[in-house]
């Protein structure tokens, strides 16, 4: 990374040690008071759940003594148990709060250090269309996305989310979700202009490509139902109608998609363990090259993630890295804010993302 990182990573930490750490100092009384009262709102909602429980003895003398009472006592016990129940649902928004809190105060000084870039959460700052148009995923209608930033970085515009999809369809006791992607999604502005479409994947992920995966997924239950009762005609039935609405759409859907076609390259390390699709075979071997390929396969180490795929579409560059961590997170309600780690891995997190700029050669007018 040399020696403007080395430079960076200093004065992240003078940042950090002058104008962040006083910060979280005078927020460490607020972390412990605020999670006592989690562990309140906890333990207190623990015990209404339970309360059928610990009830039940007295609930029994009282049935045996005067029932009417019994009745009521029995009725306030089941309102006082969903009460609880909500408590749980609802006890996760105290933990954001805080979190929210001490992100507000001070990520716009800890982003300083990597000049311009600005931190908005749950904006998306990279629309469906362009999720769509890049071809990295499969068919999703939900949606949720958490940290994002924007910005420049070496003369490149590039945008950040964080972001998780899933495809549901159904609802109640057929109710069946499909997880589309999580991780974070990347859009760096290209050197040059792509005239069409390439995607490179990483083998058996989903993406606009391999759409089916998610339509196979959705078939299961309808399978399982003749399964289970095969000898219901009614059930046959329903479940050939599921099966034919599905294959009707999955026909159309890839009628609509812009043809991309399999592209062989010489490397066969790289050919075992990625896919790549082209609307162009001549432009993606000259956008897929020999470097490219070994930057790529050591993407999924420096992110320790197992899929990572890219796409070249229009004047830009899109990269999505699957994970399940929770990224760029700078403290938390459970652990002290004088704990430098949850900063260290920030830090580490967006600076990984960034170098990608060099990694890849995006600010040389050279290509790839």
């Amino acid at each position: 990374m040399g020696k403007s990182y080395l430079n960076r990573t200093i004065e992240f930490h003078k940042i950090y040690q002058r104008e962040i750490l006083p910060i979280f100092k005078s927020y460490e009384y607020f972390r412990k008071r605020e999670l006592f009262l989690w562990l309140c709102y906890l333990l207190t909602a623990i015990l209404l759940i339970l309360m059928p429980i610990w009830s039940f003895p007295i609930l029994c003398w009282l049935y045996s003594t005067v029932g009417e009472v019994a009745v009521v006592a029995i009725f306030f016990t089941i309102v006082f148990m969903l009460i609880g129940i909500i408590m749980v649902c609802k006890i996760g928004n105290r933990s954001k709060n805080f979190i929210m809190t001490i992100k507000t105060d001070c990520l716009p000084n800890l982003l300083k250090v990597f000049g311009n870039i600005k931190w908005v959460n749950g904006s998306n700052i990279i629309n469906d269309t362009e999720l769509n148009t890049s071809g990295l995923f499969a068919k999703y209608n939900r949606r949720e996305t958490d940290d994002e930033f924007i910005g420049t970085y070496e003369g490149v515009p590039f945008r950040i989310s964080e972001t998780t999809l899933w495809y549901e369809t159904g609802s109640s006791k057929t109710k069946t979700v499909v997880p589309v992607f999580k991780g974070v999604v990347i859009s760096f502005k290209s050197n040059k202009i792509i005239k069409n479409r390439t995607v490179v994947a990483t083998k058996r992920d989903l993406t606009k490509k391999n759409t089916y995966w998610i339509y196979l997924a959705l078939l299961i239950y309808p399978i399982m139902s003749v399964i289970l009762n095969y000898k219901n005609l009614l059930n046959w039935i329903i479940t050939l109608i599921i099966i034919a609405v599905f294959l009707f759409k999955y026909h159309k859907e890839q009628e609509k998609q812009e043809l991309l076609e399999t592209v062989k390259l010489e490397d066969p390390k790289f050919c075992n363990k990625f896919n790549v699709y082209s609307s162009d075979q001549v432009e993606a071997r000259y956008l897929v090259t020999t470097a490219f390929m070994e930057r790529f396969q050591k993407l999924n180490t420096s992110f320790a993630s197992k899929k990572a795929k890219c796409s070249f579409c229009g004047d830009e560059i899109f990269f999505a890295i699957n994970t399940n961590k929770n990224l760029f997170e700078i403290g938390s309600l459970f652990h002290s804010l004088k704990n430098p780690k949850s900063i260290n891995d920030f830090y580490n997190e967006l600076s990984s993302i960034l170098e990608l700029v060099k990694y890849f050669k995006l600010n040389e007018k050279t290509g790839l």
